[in-house]
Order: C-alpha cells, then structure tokens, then sequence
C-alpha cells in the first residue's frame, strides 16, 4: 500500500516537473531523445503534454524507467488510457519488476565520474569507487572508438543474484540461468550482477566496458543497430579500454568461430533472434559471441574505425542496416559475411595444446582432486596450515595448471609461516592455464618489486574484488578458533572494501 502512495505521489511530481514548458509535447521526438539517453532533453520535450494522452504517457512512462524510477514508470504506465497498449503492457511489467527489486536499494551518486549506482546490498558500495574508474575509462574509449558522447550520468543497478538482475531488466530469467548472463544493457542503464554473486568472481570490468559499449551504440543509432552489430562491436570493446593482460588471446574468437563452421556447430552472425542471452545453451552464446567478434574484426580490418563511425551514423539517419551496409561499403552483409567465412576457413588450423616440453600426465579424476581439496580446506579451518598445505600441493600435482589450486596451496603455506614454499606452490603465470582473482593477489603479496606487485593486485581487483585476499591486498582472515583478521589496508577506499568483504567471507 505504501509503494502504491509513493509511486502515485512520484508519478505527480514527474508529470508536474515535465508540464513546465509550454509548448505541446511530440510524443515521437520524445520516443527519439530517450533512446538516444538524452533524458533532460527529453523530459523538456514532454513540457506541458496532456498527461491523459496515451502517446504522452507512454514516453512519459519509458523516460520514468530510463533514469531509473521504476515506482513513477508503474504509477505512469499504469493509466487506464494505456490498458489496450501492447509496448506499455511489456514496459509495465518490467517497471513493477524492477520496483519489486530495488525497494530498500541504496543510490550512491559520484557527480565527479559521472556515475549514478543504485546497490541491492549496502555493503556493495564500497565497490564504487571501483566502477567508477572503469565507467570513466570506458566512456573515454567509446568516445575515441564509435565517437560517442555518452551523457552524465551514467547509470548502473548492481544486484544481487539472477533473480533480480531478470526482474530489474526485464530479460526472462529462464535466459539469464541458461546463458550465465553477468550483465545486461537495457532501459537506458546496465545491471550487472555484483562479484560477490559468484563463487570466484568474474571479469566484471570488462563485462561493465561492454555494456556501457551497448548504451553507446543505442545512443549513436537511437537503438536501430543490429543485434550482430551490437555484441560484435561490444565484444571487440571489452579490453580496449585498458591494456593488454595476461591471458588476453586476441585470436580466439577467430578459432572459436573456425571450429564452429568445421564442426557444424555455427549459430550464425544474422541468427541471433532477439538476444544472445536467449540462445538455447551456454555454448551457443559463447559461439555467437566469437562470431560477431570475429565478423566486426574482419570488417573493421578491411575498411578502417571511420567506417564504423560512418554506419552508425547512416543507421541513425535510416534505421536500416542493410541499406546502411550497401551505403557505406558498396556492398551488402551478405557479400561480407561470405569474404569473413572463406577467411577464417582458409586460416591455418590450431596448433595443439599444451606447454613446450611439458610432459603427459595422468587423465584427471576431478572427484579426487576435490576430495583432496575439501579436506585441505577442513585442515585450514582447523588451523592445521602445514598438513592442509601438503594436501594441497597433492592436489596440484594432479591438475597442475588449475590457478585456484595454486593459490589455495599458497594460502595454506603462508599461514604455517612457509613464503618460500608458498611461492613454488603458486607458480608462475607460465604454470597457470588463465587468470584467477586470488592466485593474482598472493601473487601480488609474493612480488618483490612494488609495480609489480601493483600491477598484480589491479589483475585481481579486476576478477574477483570481493574475496577476502584480494580486498585486503593479499591478507586474509586464518583459520583456526583463535584466529584474528590482520589490520585493513589504511586508505579510505582500499580499507571499506577489505571490511566488505570480510562482511560476507568466501571460502
């Protein structure tokens, strides 16, 4: 009862703001600023618009959810006018989803980044900061690469679980538990799940760099690109915001796409239906995304980043993608999707896997190892450091190329007081197959040069920010009955995310 007076009195105050003006509102020239984001624009178009026209109430209604005022878009799309309206039913469920989720959320606003974030859990605003430094670097990079604006601010729901990731966004929550989806770009905002929803983390800086690249392709097209367009340029954008890292292997979309068209296995780049988030397996999303970044490299290889920039504008103007290939290339999609496949088929095929003189091992037996794990972890909660070590330095010679059981065994022989058998234990990033938040932060700790050892951290921050070893710079709560944490980092920022994570401790 009490939301429904909120939204109401909302819904009034949102209608009252937007009658200042005097000239009528033009409900299609609002439609465009909104999908655009120019929502002040926008809301000083709707001016003195008549609030029982169901044109007006219905853009009213889409710019209410944009900025992200899910309690007004219900009050508004709720409108006895709109009953009848098929785009006001979809948005109305979205709205009374997303006002379900996000009661009680928390809006912590960095005027200076440009960044709006509302957070389901308060503890997740120590993750700002963070989000910050990312959403302003990866601004920056759309700006320089699809030569977007992107208007201030910028606006991020960061939720809990999948549940309210579905309901904030409106993506069937069937598709997000098929696919894995970590983030979505829809409504003018991104919602992304928050690391500590996963057990290990993800690489959510880049999953951020490539929603905010969807806002911008919306924003430069008025949301008329392709879906094809969309992921291709939003995967190609991932990484360009930072520098290379370990792990990056800028050709695997290229194998991955190759394999596919070997195998039979191929989605196709115009195949998408409405999101790759709603294709039937996980790995056919994986696949779809290798294709549309293998397809958008290729293309841009040949025609340069101004072609780029050309078609989303002729997009903006046309709204169709395929008079807007021929207008820019001379040629269709279809003629370049062909010139891509008979490239990527005609590629020499992968060589095979495995390290330069590494020699065979045994086939793993995954339950053994995690039998051997578990009972290092009951040693470590014991505080017996030195027996869960030995444990664990078993499990590695049984998967020696798995990070996590390298930092597990590193951790284990830190606690008994053995940093140099820590190190051996964690390797080098030549003994890991890929990145791992907390292997990088003990691999940080372990570091004897200070840039290292920084750049180290930044990795793990970048995978995994809320695990205890990684907030607080490589330190951790010990096992054991009498175990105490060691002191938080010092600075302010460094020190409120180490207590967030010690918050809700991961093991």
């Amino acid at each position: 009862m009490r939301r429904g007076i909120r939204a109401a009195a909302a819904a009034a105050v949102f209608v009252a703001a937007s009658a200042a003006g005097a000239a009528p509102a033009r409900p299609e020239r609002v439609r465009e600023l909104v999908l655009e984001l120019s929502v002040e624009e926008a809301r000083a178009e709707l001016g003195a618009g008549e609030a029982s026209d169901p044109a007006v109430a219905l853009e009213r209604g889409r710019l209410a959810l944009y900025v992200g005022d899910c309690d007004t878009a219900v009050a508004v799309l709720s409108a006895p006018a709109l009953a009848s309206d098929t785009d006001a039913a979809s948005m109305l469920a979205t709205a009374r989803g997303c006002a379900e989720a996000t009661a009680g959320a928390a809006v912590v606003e960095d005027a200076q980044a440009g960044l709006w974030v509302r957070v389901q859990d308060d503890a997740d605003r120590a993750l700002v900061p963070l989000l910050a430094e990312v959403a302003v670097r990866a601004r920056e990079s759309s700006r320089r690469d699809l030569g977007v604006e992107l208007p201030r601010p910028l606006r991020i729901d960061l939720v809990r679980d999948l549940f309210a990731l579905a309901a904030v966004s409106g993506l069937p929550l069937e598709a997000a538990e098929t696919t894995g989806t970590l983030a979505v770009a829809r409504w003018g905002r991104v919602t992304m799940l928050s690391p500590r929803a996963t057990g290990r983390g993800y690489s959510w800086q880049d999953t951020l760099a490539h929603e905010i690249t969807h806002l911008a392709l919306s924003r430069a097209t008025r949301d008329a690109a392709p879906l094809w367009l969309q992921e291709g340029l939003a995967k190609r954008s991932e990484s360009r915001w930072r520098a290379a890292r370990p792990f990056d292997d800028p050709r695997e979309s290229d194998r991955t796409a190759r394999e596919a068209f070997v195998s039979g296995r191929s989605v196709g780049v115009t195949e998408l239906g409405p999101s790759i988030a709603m294709l039937p397996t996980p790995d056919a999303a994986t696949t779809a995304f290798a294709e549309v970044t293998s397809f958008i490299e290729h293309w841009i290889g040949l025609h340069g980043q101004p072609a780029v920039w050309a078609l989303l504008a002729d997009l903006r103007g046309t709204g169709d993608p395929e008079r807007s290939m021929v207008s820019v290339t001379g040629y269709p999609l279809a003629y370049w999707l062909a010139r891509w496949e008979r490239g990527v088929l005609a590629a020499p095929e992968p060589e095979g896997g495995g390290a330069p003189g590494e020699r065979p091992r045994a086939p793993l037996d995954p339950d053994a190892v995690a039998r051997i794990v578990r009972l290092g972890q009951l040693s470590l909660a014991r505080g017996a450091a030195a027996h869960a070590a030995i444990l664990l330095d078993a499990a590695i010679e049984r998967a020696p190329r798995e990070p996590s059981l390298r930092a597990a065994a590193a951790r284990a022989h830190l606690e008994a007081g053995a940093d140099d058998r820590a190190r051996r234990s964690l390797g080098t990033r030549a003994d890991v197959g890929g990145a791992h938040g907390s292997w990088h932060a003990l691999e940080a700790r372990l570091a004897t040069d200070p840039a290292a050892a920084k750049a180290s951290l930044e990795l793990a921050l970048g995978l995994d920010p809320l695990a205890e070893e990684v907030a607080c710079e490589g330190h951790w709560t010990p096992g054991g009955p009498r175990a105490t944490a060691p002191d938080p980092p010092a600075a302010e920022a460094p020190r409120a995310l180490c207590l967030a994570a010690r918050s809700a401790p991961r093991r």
